[in-house]
């Protein structure tokens, strides 16, 4: 009986863990999308305090200069880093790249909206926490299950340094899609938890297996693709340019990314022709859900273009790929490479 209480506590606290940093991955794009990523300078910190201040009277006079002295020495050393490990052409826009050195201007707003950003990750981190403590209870059913744990404990504070970056390169692309995908990768290892400890059953399905797999490989680059036009749109945003006129600036990633969507929805009704012949219900269920998320992904990805990128949809549309992801994870774990 306390082995199936600690199971349902702990299966409880993966599923709370798990739907918060979908929460999280939400409210970042928000922050994105309405300007807030830079609204606080500095990280932990905001503005030099652990609350943000509320006025602008509260800083120095030179507080533009004082955090962007912070930031450049901050970049040096990570240019340093870098430059060790041979990829020079990145060590030298950390230091090199004008738009890496932009300040900006203090708005209450914007700051307070990162701030509850990094609140709710830090919340995250608590749960992460408790997640990994409970998982020590099934490493006698299986020692990769606490060994998970350890790992997304580690992944998440690796992560907390990531958006740090972030932070001090003025959210230059290349850190915003690597901690997307640190994120991914998150999500996956507590899916996987899951799975593992309640010992679900697989199918066996060769041609089933091979598709999936496929099909959630091939939507890693396309996850890849999207956040790259991300942050073309994240510059857009705090240009004088209309948004009428942003699909004339998007560069040919996003035509990529369209047509790539296609592919990724070839894949999940494949997906759901060989689960109908399977006829197992929740695989018809899943697979059929996972078809109608592809579908409405790409139909808030018209959307954007077709409706001068309104606010609410960038969000949407991240979200849904990332429960996409999630769901052909979570279906290629439950399926074996046999007849």
């Amino acid at each position: 009986m306390r082995k199936l209480i600690n199971q349902k506590n702990f299966l409880r606290i993966n599923a709370i863990t798990l739907g918060s940093v979908f929460v999280l991955i939400l409210v970042g794009s928000i922050v994105r999308v309405m300007g807030a990523g830079m609204g606080c300078p500095d990280w932990p910190k905001c503005f030099g305090s652990y609350i943000p201040p509320t006025s602008a009277e509260t800083l120095p006079e030179n507080y533009q200069d004082v955090f962007r002295e912070q930031r450049i020495a901050k970049n040096e050393r990570l240019s340093g880093l870098f430059s060790k490990l041979g990829y020079q052409e990145l060590s030298e826009k950390i230091t090199k790249d004008p738009a890496v050195l932009v300040e900006h201007e203090f708005n209450a707003t914007k700051a307070w909206i990162e701030y509850i950003n990094r609140l709710v990750g830090v919340l995250i981190g608590l749960l992460v926490f408790l997640n990994m403590v409970l998982s020590f209870s099934f490493r006698k059913k299986s020692i990769w299950i606490p060994i998970m744990g350890v790992a997304i404990f580690i992944l998440t504070g690796f992560q907390g340094w990531v958006g740090s970056l972030v932070v001090s390169t003025n959210l230059l692309h290349g850190f915003i899609t690597f901690h997307m995908l640190l994120a991914l990768l998150i999500v996956a290892l507590l899916i996987w938890m899951n799975v593992r400890v309640r010992e679900l059953k697989s199918i066996k399905h060769k041609p089933l297996f091979i598709i999936g797999l496929l099909t959630t490989l091939l939507f890693i680059p396309q996850i890849i693709l999207g956040t790259e036009v991300r942050g073309v749109i994240d510059d857009l945003l705090v240009s004088t340019t209309g948004r009428s006129e942003w699909v004339n600036y998007l560069s040919s990633t996003f035509y990529v990314h369209r047509s790539y969507s296609w592919l990724i929805l070839i894949g999940v009704v494949s997906m759901f022709y060989f689960a109908r012949k399977v006829g197992e219900g929740w695989l018809v269920q899943r697979s059929m859900q996972l078809v109608m998320l592809v579908f409405i992904a790409m139909i808030a990805g018209i959307a954007m273009v077709r409706f001068d990128f309104p606010f609410w949809v960038q969000p949407l549309h991240l979200i849904l790929a990332v429960g996409i992801f999630s769901l052909l994870f979570y279906l290629t774990l439950r399926l074996k490479f046999e007849k």
